[in-house]
């Protein structure tokens, strides 16, 4: 009885809570979400709940290539821990290569060449136990995902451990790279390539999206012990820190390797003399094997090649500690601009750690493969090569930023692409007008918006982003939620945003956020309702639009009225144009929309006759710019 009086009391707490957080934010939340907080593993303060878990697992895999044929076959053992307060009935593990099996769904085209028989699972077991993979009782194949049901007496208890192993094997893609792949007959990017446990979490229990293709990671925190096994002068570049280098590594390039590891500027530890002298690379064997160790990191991916060049140096990325990374490229002779990609990445690096989020860079490494697109990994990026230095410093900017969102972090950007994306092209914005005055990447993403913002194509951003294709995601992703970080940093001020920024990446780091963490995180740290903000911006349909409703002057004063056409807030940037061909600009925040006004009165003294008047700027966007003018009759 006494129990069942304090569950009661705790249950009208926590509804009471709830009915609070309603009053204070009036953001819709769904009822699924809801339910975690009645369960207390999240908070309506955008903290963690006291009954906050999620699993994890250690990853021992071993791999090699064999590059005539581009066949990978690997083994792994993975020991996958239950930490939620659930039994689990089933296993649910990713076989991404899936996606170029004959007859599955994706959503990116591929070359019929690549089409193959999908993962060929040449051995699975459960706790020693040998799987039946014709057992349809047992297993089901789903896509990219393979459903393993475990029968009632060996069900997963809560706080307890199972053991998988898996031997396999694939043909790595040629001519359809997405986001790995083949990019000459000794040159490999590895990713989506072990078979992986997909997650279970608080919100939807056993992550079953497949992978199409479109969408990119949700992924646990786990530990990776991998070895990579290489034919002789094969270089290989991967996630986590190499162990044992002067074993893996010939004596001068491990002279050099050692000299980067502490130098602040950039080593040339495998030059393009090495090749054209045929210098010893690796350890004078026929098969090299590669091992590198990282810890709580969400995936693991590797590049190789036996002609690319390599050069590192050593980073301090955190003040406090001194602690350093070694930052890394990894790129084709013929690249005219991957020269300077290592130095490129230790700026950027270097910013992201001490100016915007201003987190140190996490982690022990950080190389820059010249592969194909541009495509982030745990310490890796696949980036291509670019014509020019703001395309290299773009690029490379935006794959590096990933490393907080969504990796630090732990976003399920299957579902939240806005979340990581969003960022990654916010982030580095500054950084990038200032090193490349002229490259203009807000312009360029707000001109890219104007042409799909309001048009039936863009969707909500709280629309689940596995349910969006082609420009409706594009948009929803990158440019939209790009450009609300930015206006959301002008309207705050950076002081308020970058540590508002802050407090949730500490809060956050190491676990899995969703929307609602992001935002109430936000609220509660600010102590102020952002939802006129949040509304708009992230829940509902809209375009930005303001236009000039009316204007005069009056007695030595200009009276303008600055009318709210589209529903996102903007701030209002009011340029006056005198006769003498000078000018002056009036900047009103966002936060001018706040209260839910559709107009806001700007009226400012005039001593000079005042030809005309123009509203907006090259930093925000605006859908219409034909009622953006008025001209004062003469």
């Amino acid at each position: 009885m006494k129990n069942s009086i304090i569950r009661s009391i705790v249950f009208l707490i926590l509804l009471i809570a709830l009915s609070n957080v309603h009053a204070q934010n009036t953001f819709f939340i769904p009822r699924n979400i809801n339910e975690a907080y009645k369960n207390g593993t999240r908070t309506l303060a955008g903290i963690p709940g006291p009954n906050y878990w999620q699993n994890r697992a250690d990853y021992k895999i071993k791999v090699q290539i064999d590059p005539p044929t581009r066949k990978l076959i690997g083994e792994e053992i993975i020991v996958y821990y239950n930490q939620s307060p659930d039994t689990l009935d089933r296993v649910v593990i990713r076989l991404y290569q899936n996606f170029f099996k004959k007859g599955a769904a994706r959503n990116f085209p591929i070359n019929p060449d690549d089409l193959h028989d999908g993962v060929q699972i040449e051995m699975l077991s459960l706790n020693e136990k040998e799987i039946n993979l014709d057992d349809r009782k047992f297993v089901q194949n789903q896509n990219t995902n393979l459903i393993v049901n475990l029968d009632s007496s060996n069900h997963l208890l809560p706080n307890e451990s199972i053991v998988i192993q898996a031997k396999w094997n694939f043909t790595i893609s040629r001519k359809s790279n997405i986001r790995m792949g083949t990019y000459d007959s000794t040159t490999f990017f590895i990713a989506y390539w072990y078979p992986q446990v997909a997650v279970y979490d608080d919100i939807d229990g056993w992550d079953v999206l497949p992978f199409n293709g479109e969408q990119e990671f949700y992924n646990d925190f786990n530990n990776y012990d991998v070895q990579i096994t290489m034919p002789n002068n094969f270089l290989v570049w991967a996630t986590g820190t190499l162990q044992s280098p002067a074993e893996t590594l010939s004596e001068a390039v491990y002279e050099k390797y050692l000299k980067a590891l502490t130098s602040d500027t950039v080593i040339r530890i495998v030059t393009l003399d090495d090749f054209e002298n045929r210098n010893q690379l690796t350890a004078n064997k026929d098969f090299v094997t590669w091992n590198f160790k990282a810890e709580n990191v969400p995936d693991f991916a590797f590049g190789t090649s036996d002609h690319y060049l390599w050069d590192a140096s050593s980073l301090r990325v955190d003040k406090s500690t001194k602690r350093k990374s070694l930052i890394a490229a990894a790129y084709r002779k013929e690249s005219k601009d991957f020269f300077d990609v290592a130095d490129i990445s230790r700026k950027i690096i270097s910013y992201f750690s001490d100016e915007l989020p201003g987190v140190p860079y996490p982690y022990p490494a950080m190389t820059v493969f010249n592969g194909q697109g541009g495509m982030e990994f745990p310490m890796m990026c696949n980036n291509s090569s670019s014509s020019s230095f703001a395309g290299t410093f773009g690029l490379a900017a935006h794959e590096i930023a990933h490393t907080y969102f969504p990796f630090y972090m732990g976003i399920n950007e299957k579902k939240y692409a806005w979340m990581d994306e969003g960022f990654a092209v916010m982030l580095p914005l500054d950084l990038q007008e200032e090193t490349v005055p002229n490259s203009n990447p807000r312009r360029r993403n707000i001109l890219g918006y104007n042409s799909f913002a309001g048009r039936e194509i863009e969707m909500a951003l709280m629309v689940p982003s596995n349910l969006l294709h082609g420009s409706s995601y594009r948009v929803a992703a990158y440019a939209r939620p790009g450009i609300a970080y930015d206006i959301l940093r002008a309207t705050l001020g950076k002081e308020k945003f970058d540590s508002a920024l802050r407090e949730y990446m500490k809060r956050w780091n190491g676990k899995h956020p969703i929307p609602f963490d992001f935002f109430l995180s936000f609220n509660d740290y600010l102590k102020e309702d952002l939802s006129w903000f949040w509304n708009p911006w992230f829940f509902e349909n809209g375009f930005p639009d303001l236009g000039i409703k009316k204007a005069k002057i009056e007695k030595g004063k200009l009276k303008v009225t600055v009318e709210k056409i589209g529903k996102l807030p903007i701030p209002i940037s009011l340029k006056v144009i005198f006769d003498d061909e000078t000018d002056f600009t009036i900047y009103k925040s966002a936060e001018v929309w706040k209260n839910g006004n559709d107009e806001f009165l700007i009226e400012t003294d005039v001593l000079k006759k005042v030809i005309s008047i123009v509203l907006g700027n090259s930093r925000y966007p605006d859908v219409n710019e034909k009622n953006d003018k008025f001209i004062f009759s003469q």
